[in-house]
């Protein structure tokens, strides 16, 4: 299996297979973390797209000086924060939906079979995930990129520090400031 460095510079060479198995391999990702940043999945599957053209568009300047995700998620971050600046100028509010795969992507976890289907149950789930989406998406954008980075991307301190061009204690500065908001938001809740 080819690595991403490796897929790049055969795609730089020509080989639009080798742009495709990239595309293949870290679309949905891309996807999720356009999502989980703007609350909208249309907009986040639009900003998805615009990631991977700007990344051909840039094949030929791409150095494998850092791992191709962090470069990936440092063009996907700059994109979505652009949605963003976007959709606060046109003064939309975005509803959190289902992703349509069964799946709620704002929290990436299974929605409730029909053996799960415990009225009371679902309603406090869906009451926490509300809250927990609210509560992300009120978070000043350099923590909820940090957070989401490290937590749910699995990006490296070391990774997230380089994506958001910042220290790595200024990283774990803005994730503990994260979490200590978003316990603090769904601590209500959480009683």
């Amino acid at each position: 299996m080819r690595t991403d460095a490796e897929l790049m510079e055969l795609y730089r060479r020509g080989s639009r297979d080798a742009f495709e198995e990239l595309f293949a391999r870290h679309h949905r990702r891309v996807i999720h973390f356009c999502y989980r940043m703007t609350g909208d999945q249309a907009r986040a599957e639009e900003a998805a797209q615009e990631v991977f053209l700007r990344i051909a568009r840039a094949a030929s300047t791409y150095q494998p000086t850092a791992r191709f995700t962090t470069w990936m998620y440092t063009i996907a971050r700059r994109t979505t924060l652009n949605f963003l600046r976007d959709e606060k100028e046109d003064g939309e509010k975005v509803p959190i939906h289902d992703n349509g795969e069964g799946r709620d992507a704002a929290e990436g976890l299974p929605l409730p079979g029909p053996e799960e289907w415990d009225p009371e149950r679902i309603a406090w789930g869906e009451q926490l995930k509300e809250k927990f989406v609210e509560a992300l998406q009120n978070l000043p954008e350099g923590h909820r990129s940090a957070f989401l980075l490290n937590r749910a991307e699995g990006l490296s301190y070391d990774e997230v520090a380089t994506v958001l061009n910042i220290t790595v204690q200024a990283v774990k500065s803005r994730i503990f400031r994260a979490r200590e908001a978003l316990l603090t938001e769904l601590s209500g809740i959480l009683k």
